[in-house]
């Protein structure tokens, strides 16, 4: 008999939420902590390692219905008011752990946004690397904890292009900023805060091939091609806030 009831570790809620939708035929992933923690093992070890307050997931449109008939099985309490009023989000609560379950759904919209409908199947359990590493160099006002996340990314995954699902395709990072410039802005202002915290902390990772994968990033990012919509807007530059800042809850 499945367990019905949320589990206190938001690492093995993440993956009984998984399972059970692999039961059930649905396509979730884990975005998020919990996913970087699931990809990385840097992550699982000081001074990485950190607490998780809530689990993340993504799923699709059409599925929305089986994801809320499949939570309420598990033990959570949806909440009405906000699933009503945003678009691509649903929200869950473990009245067990006073936790929240949070979905993306089909789009990653948070300060920049992407879609991850092509991408929800390329890896298992979780999002890709490329889209969990976007979603920290996505935020604005990256965080010391932030950083630590993407560093144990890169210090686990070689950047390299190609469909590999353990390395970092820097192409696809940089087909995503090449079609933005406000994500390509706030994703090399992201890559200059973490060489700084770098250069500022004693880590226990190898910094010259650290070094070496932001750089590949960077070249990629710099020499991708860059759309009209793009340039229109490099135009403007910083003269116009670039991003939003979502509201998270």
């Amino acid at each position: 008999m499945s367990q019905t009831e949320p589990l206190s570790d938001p690492i093995e809620e993440g993956e009984r939420v998984i399972e059970a939708a692999d039961d059930r035929g649905l396509t979730v992933r884990l975005i998020g902590g919990t996913a970087i923690n699931r990809h990385a093992e840097t992550a699982r070890e000081e001074p990485f390692k950190r607490g998780y307050r809530d689990v993340d997931f993504v799923a699709t449109r059409e599925e929305e219905s089986a994801v809320e008939e499949m939570m309420a099985d598990l033990g959570y309490e949806a909440n009405e008011r906000f699933n009503t009023m945003r678009r691509f989000r649903l929200e869950y609560f473990d009245p067990v752990n006073e936790r929240k379950a949070d979905y993306i759904i089909d789009r990653f919209d948070f300060c920049h946004a992407w879609d991850l409908r092509e991408r929800i199947d390329v890896d298992y359990p979780t999002v890709p690397i490329e889209d969990l590493l976007l979603s920290k160099l996505q935020i604005v006002e990256v965080s010391d904890r932030d950083v630590r996340d993407i560093l144990a990314m890169l210090a686990d995954h070689p950047v390299e292009p190609g469909d590999d699902t353990e390395k970092i395709d820097p192409e696809y990072v940089a087909d995503r900023c090449g079609s933005d410039w406000g994500l390509w802005r706030t994703v090399t202002y992201s890559l200059d805060r973490v060489e700084e915290y770098v250069e500022d902390e004693d880590l226990p990772i190898d910094e010259g091939e650290l070094a070496d994968r932001i750089d590949a990033l960077r070249t990629a990012i710099d020499d991708h091609s860059k759309s009209l919509r793009w340039k229109l807007r490099s135009i403007v530059g910083e003269h116009k806030q670039w991003y939003k800042r979502p509201e998270l809850g």
